[in-house]
């Protein structure tokens, strides 16, 4: 099969993968602490796997496939909500949650209160602190105060820290959800971050910029069909005359 029907395939599915990432982030562009999804494309060559010493030119032949995404680290903007038990961070770190899969780390800063006093996240999951324990607070005495280090106490009685995360590469963590991710495997790196009570880090989407770049794709994706389209009619013409002239 002539090999610019794999380019034009491989663009279409590409395309295809692209469009859905950048549909997902678009959704989650009111979601606390939502870092965007970035593709990531590897180039193939048809031609150089063909037996018929096709001309490997790069323009003609190189395709792309969907290797996988990876996520955006900016930083989102916060916003004030006045309740105690909403943290936002400002910087490179993460909070560590132990969830029933495993320990994972978020952005998302919605603590609460759970059975007994712990410190959960929105899902029940618990918020650990330094020393790998859920922190326990005491409904009956008071505020929560949270300082920039993530020192938790209440009445000036010190009840723990944050358990704060920070990895050399971030973009590379592994998804688990929208507002989680896995840090197996990650490399620690030096915390350079601050926890602000009584906000919420916002989505890093930027709404008018993923919905440009929705059309553009949108756009490719047409031309990638039109291309597609002209080589299945030119492969079906040539399998005709081929046909009847060899009759």
């Amino acid at each position: 099969m002539d090999p610019g029907y794999y380019v034009a395939a491989g663009s279409l599915q590409a395309r295809s993968f692209q469009l859905e990432v950048v549909a997902n982030n678009l959704a989650n562009a009111a979601t606390v602490g939502y870092r965007p999804d970035q593709p990531f494309f590897a180039v193939f060559n048809k031609a150089a796997g063909s037996a018929r010493k096709l001309p490997l030119s790069g323009y003609l032949n190189d395709g792309v496939v969907f290797a996988e995404t990876g996520v955006i680290t900016e930083q989102g903007s916060l916003r004030a909500t006045g309740r105690p038990l909403d943290v936002a961070i400002e910087g490179n770190a993460f909070l560590a949650l132990r969830t029933p899969a495993g320990d994972r780390v978020t952005r998302d800063g919605r603590l609460q209160m759970g059975p007994g006093g712990e410190l959960q996240a929105m899902d029940g999951s618990s918020v650990l602190g330094k020393n790998g324990q859920a922190i326990i607070v005491d409904p009956k005495n008071g505020n929560v105060n949270i300082s920039a280090d993530g020192t938790v106490s209440q009445k000036e009685q010190v009840l723990g820290q944050l358990d704060l995360k920070a990895y050399e590469k971030p973009g590379a963590l592994k998804r688990t959800g929208a507002l989680r991710f896995d840090p197996t495997g990650a490399t620690d790196a030096p915390i350079k971050a601050t926890v602000t009570q009584g906000h919420l880090e916002q989505s890093s989407v930027d709404t008018a910029s993923t919905m440009v770049e929705m059309i553009r794709l949108n756009r490719l994706f047409e031309m990638s069909m039109k291309v597609a389209s002209t080589l299945t009619n030119d492969l079906d013409a040539r399998s005709i005359n081929d046909v009847a002239i060899s009759r």
